[in-house]
């Protein structure tokens, strides 16, 4: 008996590895550029053998009969057709490729290599590029059935009118194209998508609120067997495992956080063999994109990112930065409003339990590198004072008051050593005002000075 359970644990190892690695191949599969448009190619290319399996059947004979005045006649006439359809399309393609790419290097540039995965994923360019490499393998397809052994005397031609319309369709979407690279180069554009991206990916993420937690003090650890970025955590995959071996779990590290080998990385109930923490592991996904499809956290990460980068000498760009901060500052006051535990149950039991990114550690990691690059512009330093009023204004927990208090007052500091304009302090100090009075702890901020010391 022994025996069995051991191969069994072996098999189910072995098959758990299995799929695991093909979860990591259908991720990386999934979010490549070349995904979708392969997909779409390959739907042309069997759309292309059903209207040749199909072409000459008697019913369609018929109905070619009916609409022969919008049909190729002659062989030269369908070479010609099919002939300019394809080196068009593949002069489409290649620009909007290269628009593509213009746009790529844009945004590592000016903006952040951290957004260039959600920009390459963008569902809209890779329909686009789809359906001209499509239209290009059909339109070939069509090309060598013209007179071919199969058909002899005989021209396709109700496949070289969908040819035509495929033609037709992407000139509109070359249109489309046009008009959706250009926003995608705004900044305004891109950061806008990040926000409400970061907005629905917050309330989904919270409607898994639960009130009270179990103590997990007495918990065994499990300890990381690799390192690198936590991104991802297969959750369908470690309720199961949950549900198999009657387990609950509590992640102790949040997603996008650096883990390093033999560090404690969740907690769990019961004692486990080696091969079931294996399985556990297994479930913790690492990789370097940052998608903001995984955790909210992201979102936070690349707005700031965005903002840090507007501000830097090769860039000067503090109105790029104003906005981040601004949209930041909504972020963070609905990211107070959410604040709580989050689990996951499974048939009313309480089974996954995650950590959440205080809201401390947030205002640390996505603000204090603005502070530190906006420390010399006034205007900056005054929307990040003003971001912050907002944020007190909008709190009702006191804890998270005393933790905005410590952080205005590392901002004030800020201003104090290095805003050198006397008209510059003074309407910093009229805003200092406004932030005390919103004070309700009995705690007041410090006035600076007039004249830099």
């Amino acid at each position: 008996m022994v025996l069995n359970r051991n191969n069994l644990d072996l098999g189910e190892h072995i098959m758990s590895n299995i799929h695991q690695y093909i979860y990591k191949l259908y991720v990386k599969t999934v979010n490549s550029i070349a995904f979708y448009p392969s997909l779409i190619a390959f739907t042309y290319f069997l759309f292309a053998f059903a209207v040749m399996a199909n072409e000459y059947h008697s019913a369609l004979m018929h109905f070619k009969m009916t609409i022969s005045k919008v049909l190729v006649h002659g062989e030269d006439n369908a070479r010609l057709v099919l002939g300019t359809l394809v080196g068009s399309i593949i002069s489409l393609m290649v620009f909007s490729f290269s628009m593509v790419m213009l746009v790529l290097s844009r945004s590592s540039s000016t903006l952040s290599p951290r957004v260039i995965p959600s920009l390459v994923s963008r569902k809209s360019h890779q329909w686009v590029l789809g359906n001209y490499l499509g239209t290009i393998i059909y339109s070939l397809i069509m090309v060598v059935n013209i007179n071919s052994k199969q058909s002899p005397d005989q021209i396709p031609s109700l496949g070289i009118l969908f040819a035509m319309i495929f033609g037709v369709y992407c000139l509109i979407l070359f249109i489309y194209f046009i008009h959706s690279i250009s926003k995608s180069i705004q900044t305004d554009s891109i950061l806008d998508t990040i926000f409400e991206e970061t907005k629905c990916k917050m309330k989904e993420y919270f409607d898994n609120k639960v009130e009270t937690l179990p103590n997990t003090d007495k918990w065994h650890q499990i300890r990381s067997k690799q390192a690198g970025y936590l991104k991802q955590i297969n959750t369908n995959k470690l309720l199961k495992i949950c549900r198999k071996y009657d387990l609950k779990i509590q992640l102790t590290k949040p997603v996008g956080f650096f883990l390093i080998e033999d560090f404690p990385i969740a907690k769990i109930d019961n004692d486990i063999d080696e091969n079931v923490e294996d399985l556990i592991l297994q479930c913790f996904i690492c990789y370097p994109e940052e998608r903001l499809e995984d955790h909210y956290h992201f979102g936070f990460k690349h707005i700031s990112e965005i903002a840090i980068k507007a501000l830097s000498p090769g860039i000067n760009d503090p109105g790029t930065a104003i906005k981040s901060i601004d949209m930041l500052s909504l972020l963070f006051t609905k990211k107070m409003k959410f604040e709580g535990n989050i689990g996951l149950h499974e048939k009313n039991i309480l089974r996954l339990i995650f950590t959440e990114v205080t809201l401390e550690q947030m205002l640390f990691i996505n603000l204090t590198p603005i502070r530190d690059y906006g420390r010399c512009d006034a205007n900056v330093m005054f929307s990040l004072l003003e971001s912050l009023k907002n944020m007190i204004y909008s709190c009702d927990n006191d804890e998270h008051i005393n933790i905005l208090i410590d952080y205005t007052g590392s901002v004030v500091a800020s201003c104090d050593k290095y805003i050198e304009s006397q008209l510059d302090r003074k309407a910093i100090n009229c805003l200092i005002t406004c932030i005390n009075e919103l004070l309700k702890t009995g705690t007041s901020l410090s006035e600076i000075s007039l004249n830099k010391q």
